[in-house]
Protein backbone atom coordinates (compact mmCIF):
# COMPACT_ATOMS: atom_id res chain seq x y z
CA UNK A 1 0.00 0.00 0.00
CA UNK A 2 1.33 3.21 -0.88
CA UNK A 3 0.06 5.82 2.27
CA UNK A 4 2.55 8.72 0.32
CA UNK A 5 0.69 11.38 -1.54
CA UNK A 6 2.69 10.91 -4.63
CA UNK A 7 3.22 8.00 -6.98
CA UNK A 8 6.34 5.39 -5.83
CA UNK A 9 7.89 3.16 -7.73
CA UNK A 10 10.64 0.65 -5.77
CA UNK A 11 11.66 -2.74 -6.10
CA UNK A 12 10.24 -6.28 -3.88
CA UNK A 13 12.66 -8.70 -3.11
CA UNK A 14 11.08 -12.08 -2.43
CA UNK A 15 12.69 -15.16 -0.11
CA UNK A 16 12.24 -18.96 0.90
CA UNK A 17 13.91 -18.24 4.11
CA UNK A 18 16.85 -16.79 3.34
CA UNK A 19 17.46 -17.34 -0.44
CA UNK A 20 16.03 -14.70 -2.83
CA UNK A 21 13.57 -16.65 -5.24
CA UNK A 22 11.89 -13.61 -6.88
CA UNK A 23 12.59 -9.71 -7.73
CA UNK A 24 9.96 -7.40 -8.78
CA UNK A 25 11.25 -4.21 -10.41
CA UNK A 26 9.93 -0.61 -10.58
CA UNK A 27 6.58 -1.54 -8.94
CA UNK A 28 4.57 1.24 -9.41
CA UNK A 29 1.63 2.34 -6.66
CA UNK A 30 -0.46 5.67 -7.35
CA UNK A 31 -1.07 7.08 -3.88
CA UNK A 32 -3.06 5.80 -1.57
CA UNK A 33 -3.11 2.54 -4.04
CA UNK A 34 -2.67 -0.98 -3.45
CA UNK A 35 -1.46 -3.85 -5.15
CA UNK A 36 -0.94 -8.25 -5.25
CA UNK A 37 2.38 -9.66 -6.26
CA UNK A 38 2.09 -13.02 -7.46
CA UNK A 39 5.32 -14.90 -8.10
CA UNK A 40 5.45 -18.47 -9.27
CA UNK A 41 8.40 -20.29 -8.05
CA UNK A 42 10.77 -23.20 -9.03
CA UNK A 43 11.72 -25.61 -6.15
CA UNK A 44 14.37 -27.04 -8.19
CA UNK A 45 17.80 -27.38 -6.30
CA UNK A 46 15.80 -26.77 -2.68
CA UNK A 47 15.95 -29.29 -0.46
CA UNK A 48 12.83 -31.18 1.33
CA UNK A 49 11.02 -29.21 3.32
CA UNK A 50 9.40 -26.28 5.03
CA UNK A 51 10.06 -22.78 3.67
CA UNK A 52 8.51 -19.70 5.17
CA UNK A 53 8.01 -16.92 2.23
CA UNK A 54 9.17 -13.39 3.30
CA UNK A 55 8.80 -10.18 0.79
CA UNK A 56 10.82 -7.05 1.34
CA UNK A 57 10.24 -3.69 -0.28
CA UNK A 58 13.05 -1.16 -0.80
CA UNK A 59 13.01 2.16 1.74
CA UNK A 60 12.12 5.01 -0.43
CA UNK A 61 13.91 8.21 -0.08
CA UNK A 62 11.68 10.39 2.67
CA UNK A 63 9.77 7.76 3.71
CA UNK A 64 9.61 7.63 7.89
CA UNK A 65 7.83 4.47 8.50
CA UNK A 66 9.88 1.09 7.68
CA UNK A 67 7.64 -1.19 9.42
CA UNK A 68 5.15 -2.32 6.59
CA UNK A 69 8.18 -2.97 4.34
CA UNK A 70 8.27 -6.66 4.98
CA UNK A 71 5.90 -9.21 5.06
CA UNK A 72 5.97 -12.70 5.87
CA UNK A 73 3.17 -14.88 4.79
CA UNK A 74 3.14 -18.52 5.44
CA UNK A 75 4.77 -21.81 4.67
CA UNK A 76 5.80 -23.34 1.52
CA UNK A 77 5.99 -27.23 1.35
CA UNK A 78 8.97 -28.38 -1.17
CA UNK A 79 8.78 -32.37 -0.95
CA UNK A 80 8.79 -35.16 -3.70
CA UNK A 81 6.82 -34.37 -6.61
CA UNK A 82 3.24 -36.59 -6.56
CA UNK A 83 3.10 -35.70 -3.17
CA UNK A 84 -0.38 -33.78 -2.78
CA UNK A 85 -1.30 -33.93 0.79
CA UNK A 86 2.45 -33.59 1.84
CA UNK A 87 3.04 -36.37 4.56
CA UNK A 88 6.25 -37.40 2.96
CA UNK A 89 5.02 -40.17 0.37
CA UNK A 90 3.43 -40.92 -3.05
CA UNK A 91 0.54 -43.20 -2.65
CA UNK A 92 -2.79 -43.65 -3.61
CA UNK A 93 -3.92 -40.82 -2.02
CA UNK A 94 -2.62 -38.56 -3.86
CA UNK A 95 -3.03 -40.36 -6.76
CA UNK A 96 -7.06 -40.48 -5.68
CA UNK A 97 -6.70 -36.59 -4.78
CA UNK A 98 -5.68 -36.21 -8.30
CA UNK A 99 -8.48 -38.34 -9.78
CA UNK A 100 -11.74 -36.81 -7.86
CA UNK A 101 -10.44 -33.44 -9.11
CA UNK A 102 -9.96 -34.71 -13.03
CA UNK A 103 -11.02 -32.30 -16.00
CA UNK A 104 -11.23 -29.50 -13.72
CA UNK A 105 -9.97 -26.36 -14.36
CA UNK A 106 -8.74 -23.02 -12.43
CA UNK A 107 -12.77 -21.70 -12.96
CA UNK A 108 -14.15 -24.85 -11.57
CA UNK A 109 -15.31 -25.28 -7.88
CA UNK A 110 -12.93 -27.69 -6.44
CA UNK A 111 -10.26 -26.67 -8.56
CA UNK A 112 -6.75 -27.15 -6.86
CA UNK A 113 -3.26 -26.17 -8.23
CA UNK A 114 -1.84 -28.60 -6.13
CA UNK A 115 -3.43 -31.25 -8.19
CA UNK A 116 -2.16 -30.10 -11.51
CA UNK A 117 1.14 -31.12 -11.06
CA UNK A 118 2.65 -29.99 -15.19
CA UNK A 119 1.27 -26.35 -14.21
CA UNK A 120 -1.14 -26.16 -17.54
CA UNK A 121 -4.23 -24.76 -15.83
CA UNK A 122 -5.99 -28.74 -16.20
CA UNK A 123 -6.07 -31.38 -14.54
CA UNK A 124 -5.96 -34.63 -16.60
CA UNK A 125 -4.24 -37.88 -17.17
CA UNK A 126 -1.02 -36.27 -17.66
CA UNK A 127 -0.65 -35.28 -13.69
CA UNK A 128 -2.01 -38.63 -12.59
CA UNK A 129 1.04 -39.95 -14.56
CA UNK A 130 3.08 -37.83 -13.40
CA UNK A 131 2.23 -39.14 -9.62
CA UNK A 132 2.38 -42.67 -10.93
CA UNK A 133 5.91 -42.34 -11.94
CA UNK A 134 6.82 -40.81 -8.25
CA UNK A 135 4.46 -44.06 -6.91
CA UNK A 136 6.17 -45.87 -3.15
CA UNK A 137 8.70 -42.56 -3.54
CA UNK A 138 8.86 -40.92 0.31
CA UNK A 139 10.83 -38.89 2.23
CA UNK A 140 12.55 -39.39 4.70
Amino acid sequence: MNYGSQTESFNVQVYANDTLVGTFVNVTLESRQSAILRLRGNTTGFAYGNYTINAIADNLAGETDFSDNAYADGIVYVGIPGDINGDGKVDMKDIGYIAIRFYRNPKDSNWDSNADLDDDGKINMFDIGFAARHFGEHYP
